[in-house]
């Protein structure tokens, strides 16, 4: 359609001495980065999306409704109103100068559309390659000047272009010849204590014998060094003064490579400083006049307050920096970084004055005075959020408030309490139809910014940032079949080793879960699962369930999940063990005893500007021990949903190749959840930038989802004969035993697009996924991409589903 609105030829536009940039073919690239030299084109060809170069289509497209003339016109006018305006205003200064910064916005908005077009040309299209020579050349001056970078001293590059009904074919032609490496590297450093310093630490360094000489392996080692140095004492030092110099007259293709390290020109040996005294300012920026800020004296460290509102006692836990130890940047950062996550100050900053007696003499050695300026945040903090959710196809509003109270005992605490309430569409485990979901919870918590333990460890692990979290919480669900309510109570310990790596131990999960009612139906289903030998029943018991939980999350994604990046996440529970003691109280509550683990690993590939490709493995296992025949239900495996599987619906995935068949037709009935023991999960995603809409970015993603879950033991997972119904509606497939030799046959395989707005705080994303193996079905049969129907993807359809979130799936 595109292109009967735009003219399919996008050449038909083009003026009689224009030609149009199609492509732009690399040849001869053998041993460098393909991506890295496309980067380098002063111009490129307009990007196409199946061949056809979409966004120079829509760019036609929105140029048809472009009227410069009707431009300049509201141009005249609006100065001519402007004008009025202000001659109206007279002598009123203030009124004046708004009405000239309106003026002066209009117009530069109106000058914009005059010059880059209408929204739609500006913003969604992208305007025709129109091809230059100049820029050409320029490019291959570009990939010339970065093969040198790499050490391609001898490389040559060349041109040439093919024209063709107004298109112009370019071909990049480089011989990159043999690059030049390193066989020689010494220091040429005059301080010999910095000589001495570099050397010990000769093993981190970014320049090795017989690698290719690249100038971006000397940039990362000249920060190497300056950071070497300024975590060592030289609190002057900047990686200015580090050069180096390449001899390439040696033989062919090597580099005798120098490392130097010039003196300051006022001196001939770099200073060493030593910390002398250490301040603690926690209500910097407040001013008292005729008053001064108490000082406490603790650990050699002053703590300086109008009022000690922070206990001095716990503050003194978070400071790193001591008198007597050398200055060290990294340290530094460290320290912000660590009273910046107390979450109690607006902001932190760690000064440093020289001792100008140390600095004036001739002494290698000098002084710092460190100052710590931390301003307070506001001691209450209220947090509210509406939003809206749709599950199984259905809208539904969500809503939450959370209060915070920092420094609630003075020790830097952070108390918070919330309450939520949402109701969501929610598929009937009994009949299949859509129903509701409302959930209603609130909880409270208190973070202490230390271990909580009866033995001294906050000195060993400063540097961890130690926190521990108690808190409690109840959850009210009301589901058609069922309503369930839980009373947590649970202990956290939580430590985190620099800004990438956390840990959490929780040595105390109590849960008091309470099921007051199950509709009949749904019982006798329950029941008739129970008789097959699957008793899910006992999930839906009042119960009391303890457990010890740890988990490892290393994460070096930022928000946005846009460089190149890895998480990790592990996850161990044990339950019920330790807290069968305990339980003896609640004699009239199911218990039980399980184990649990999960391994969750992700990693972020950035291939060009505003791309990605994104993959992801998660595997699972939760097995009851001890006795017990079930887990607890929250603690079951559910595969399906805008996170998982995105081609089934949540928790309607496996397990295994087993299904709930509908006797009339004998098609696979999807109406009921899946639980599962074994979870396997694989996910993959190219993510690209589409447009920009203002300040949001429109992004797109193709992917490809596989998965499922699986039992120990087989066990019929569809409701059969109640009573000795000899012609139930629906029967139950097996197939829900994990087994090696099958189970790569029963991952459930689905593919589709999707849509993520990202507006900078928040990404709104809209997914449309379709089967194209699905394991319930007779083998055979499991390839079913030829039942995606376009005309379906929003509706009753067990092939396509529509999937709405917050934020990435992963």
């Amino acid at each position: 359609m595109l292109c009967l609105l735009a003219g399919c030829s996008p050449t038909r536009h083009l003026a009689e001495n224009e030609k149009l940039l199609r492509r732009i073919k690399l040849e001869g690239v053998k041993q460098n980065d393909k991506a890295a030299i496309a980067s380098l084109y002063r111009q490129k060809p307009n990007r196409r999306v199946l061949g056809i170069p979409l966004y120079l289509h829509l760019y036609y497209l929105g140029k048809k409704f472009y009227n410069p003339d009707r431009i300049q016109r509201e141009m005249e006018e609006e100065t001519t109103d402007f004008n009025r305006k202000i001659a109206r205003a007279g002598s009123d200064s203030v009124h004046v100068d708004k009405l000239i910064e309106r003026k002066e916005n209009k117009l530069a908005k109106l000058q914009n559309k005059m010059e880059n077009g209408n929204w739609m040309m500006r913003t969604v299209g992208e305007p025709p390659a129109i091809f230059d020579s100049l820029l050409l050349v320029e490019s291959v001056d570009q990939v010339k000047l970065y093969l040198n970078s790499k050490g391609f001293f001898r490389s040559e590059v060349t041109a040439s272009k093919e024209e063709k009904d107004k298109k112009v074919y370019v071909t990049l032609h480089i011989d990159e010849d043999e690059p030049f490496k390193i066989v020689q590297h010494s220091y040429a450093i005059p301080d010999t204590a910095v000589l001495a310093l570099v050397k010990s630490s000769q093993a981190n360094s970014f320049i090795k014998l017989q690698q290719n000489f690249e100038e971006s392996v000397l940039t990362q080692e000249r920060s190497r060094m300056e950071g070497l140095l300024k975590n060592n004492g030289y609190y002057d030092f900047r990686q200015q003064y580090v050069t180096f110099e390449a001899d390439t007259s040696y033989e062919a293709y090597s580099v005798r490579l120098v490392t130097q390290v010039a003196n300051p020109t006022d001196s001939t040996v770099h200073k060493v400083y030593t910390i002398n005294k250490v301040s603690f300012i926690s209500d910097a920026g407040t001013t008292r006049f005729g008053r001064k800020r108490d000082t406490l004296l603790l650990n050699n460290v002053y703590y300086l307050a109008y009022r000690q509102r922070f206990s001095p006692k716990i503050l003194d836990r978070k400071v790193i920096i001591r008198p007597g130890q050398k200055y060290s940047n990294a340290n530094t950062l460290a320290n912000q970084q660590l009273l910046s996550s107390l979450d109690m100050f607006k902001y932190t900053t760690i000064n440093y004055t020289k001792l100008e007696d140390s600095v004036q003499t001739q002494n290698k050695q000098a002084l710092l005075d460190a100052t710590i300026n931390t301003s307070p945040l506001p001691r209450f903090q209220e947090t509210t959020e509406l939003g809206a959710t749709f599950t199984e196809r259905v809208p539904g509003p969500y809503t939450s408030l959370r209060f915070r109270i920092r420094n609630i005992f003075g020790g830097a605490e952070l108390f918070d309490i919330g309450v939520r309430a949402g109701v969501e569409g929610q598929l009937q485990i009994s009949d299949g139809t859509v129903g509701r979901r409302t959930e209603i919870g609130t909880d409270l918590g208190i973070t202490f910014p230390q271990f909580l333990v009866p033995f001294n460890t906050n000195s060993i692990l400063v540097s961890y940032n130690p926190r521990t979290r108690v808190s409690t919480g109840y959850t009210y669900v009301d589901r058609n079949e069922y309503t369930r309510t839980n009373f947590n109570v649970s202990l956290d310990y939580i430590w985190q080793k620099k800004n990438v790596h956390q840990f959490s131990f929780s040595p105390i999960d109590l849960n008091i879960i309470s099921v007051p009612r199950i509709e009949p139906t749904f019982r006798d289903n329950l029941v008739s699962l129970e008789a097959q030998g699957y008793p899910l029943l006992q999930s839906f018991n009042d119960a009391f369930v303890s457990s010890i939980h740890f988990t490892s999350l290393y994460n070096t994604a930022n928000y946005n999940q846009t460089n190149d990046a890895k998480l990790v996440r592990l996850f161990v529970e044990s339950g019920g063990f330790l807290g069968q003691y305990l339980a003896k109280s609640f004699k009239s509550l199911n218990t039980y005893k399980f184990m649990k683990g999960s391994f969750d690993y992700r990693r972020y590939h950035p291939l060009g500007k505003n791309m990605m490709f994104v993959y992801r493995g998660n595997v699972g296992l939760a097995k009851p021990m001890g006795g017990s025949q079930i887990l607890p239900y929250d603690k079951f495996f559910f595969a399906g949903g805008p996170s998982s599987v995105r081609a089934w619906l949540p928790r309607r995935l496996g397990p295994g190749s087993s299904a709930s068949i509908n006797v009339s037709g004998n098609s696979v009935n999807y109406d009921f959840e899946k639980p599962g023991e074994i979870l396997i999960e694989l996910n993959s995603e190219y993510r690209f930038r589409m447009f920009r809409f203002g300040t949001t970015s429109v992004n797109g993603a193709v992917f490809l989802d596989a998965g499922n879950v699986w039992l120990f033991k087989e066990g019929a997972t569809t409701p059969g004969s109640i009573n000795g119904d000899p012609e139930p509606d629906i029967i139950s497939q097996p197939g829900a035993k994990f087994e090696f030799n099958r189970f790569y046959q029963e991952l459930a395989v689905g593919t589709g697009f999707g849509v993520r707005f990202d507006f900078g705080f928040a990404i709104l994303r809209f997914d449309i996924a379709t089967k194209v193996h699905d394991p319930a079905r007779a083998k055979g049969d499991r390839f079913v991409l030829g039942d995606f129907n376009p005309n379906k993807v929003i509706g009753n359809s067990n092939q396509t589903t529509f999937n709405l979130g917050i934020g990435y799936p992963f």
